[in-house]
């Protein structure tokens, strides 16, 4: 679920003084399953839209040089940089990571061709979105989806666009208005997106338990202790805001994740619980 913003850091107020719209900027991104074994899964980052430059200043201030980031730039020379942007995310109220993390072979029909890991990745996002349309249903809060082309498995951005529009926005509005767009952008040119790639590939990687190298076990490290948490392959607490893991698994696992230890934020994290 998104971050509570006050009203003056989350809304432009208009001229003579009357209050504005909240606006939603979702960073989204698919991990497709690389392995018959491999877990995949979805993530979106939230912020509010007036907030993009804050957030392009908050990326500027980690980055070294002209360091690319994202999970499959993680290395030595780039830990500290990584560290950095993950400490930011934790210490910035008004950003949140929502993820959606699948076992092998869930939904269980899923075939090779990724199409019903993107029908999913669909159905993630819509929830997502009417779960925060129903806390406050009486504001308007346009919402903007930046996509990451690359690793979203659309053969086109055409594609990409019209399934964000016919299966995510005009659902949850009933009609595609046109303040709500869904675009895609290249995951290296949009900090966003390298910001959701890099937390859904943590846990991707950690409930794979694939094989990492010493600074994406680093990393890692570093976003479980912000959580609280012994390792990633946790969920999280039914109505937690700031960071957000559900997972999904075959029929007879399906209990799963409430078998597993949940762990509260930090108080520094603390947000309030908005109603399902």
């Amino acid at each position: 679920m998104p971050p509570t913003d006050t009203p003056s850091d989350a809304v432009f107020p208009h001229a003579g003084g009357k209050r504005g719209l909240r606006r939603w900027l979702l960073c989204a991104t698919l991990a497709r399953s690389e392995a018959p074994r491999s877990c995949w899964g979805a993530g979106v980052l939230w912020l509010n839209w007036q907030r993009r430059g804050d957030f392009q200043h908050l990326v500027r201030d980690t980055r070294e040089n002209e360091t690319r980031l994202g999970w499959a730039h993680v290395q030595a020379d780039t830990l500290a940089a990584h560290e950095s942007l993950v400490d930011a995310f934790f210490a910035t109220p008004w950003l949140s990571f929502d993820a959606f993390i699948a076992e092998p072979n869930f939904p269980e029909d899923s075939g090779s061709d990724g199409a019903t890991q993107r029908r999913a990745f669909e159905d993630f996002l819509h929830a997502q979105i009417a779960e925060r349309l129903r806390a406050e249903p009486d504001e308007p809060q346009p919402v903007r989806i930046w996509l990451d082309a690359q690793h979203s498995g659309y053969e086109s951005r055409k594609q990409a666009t019209t399934a964000m529009e016919d299966h995510v926005l005009r659902p949850v509005f009933g009609r595609l208005r046109p303040c709500d767009k869904a675009i895609p952008h290249r995951l290296e040119r949009t900090q966003g997106l390298e910001l959701a790639n890099l937390l859904l590939e943590a846990l991707r990687a950690a409930w794979t338990r694939t094989t990492l190298g010493g600074p994406r076990r680093a990393v890692q490290a570093r976003l479980a202790n912000h959580l609280g948490w012994a390792d990633l392959c946790t969920t999280s607490r039914p109505g937690e805001t700031k960071f957000n893991v559900r997972l999904g698994a075959p029929q007879e696992r399906s209990r799963r994740a409430t078998q597993l230890p949940l762990f509260a934020l930090p108080p520094s994290s603390r947000r309030p619980v908005l109603s399902p």
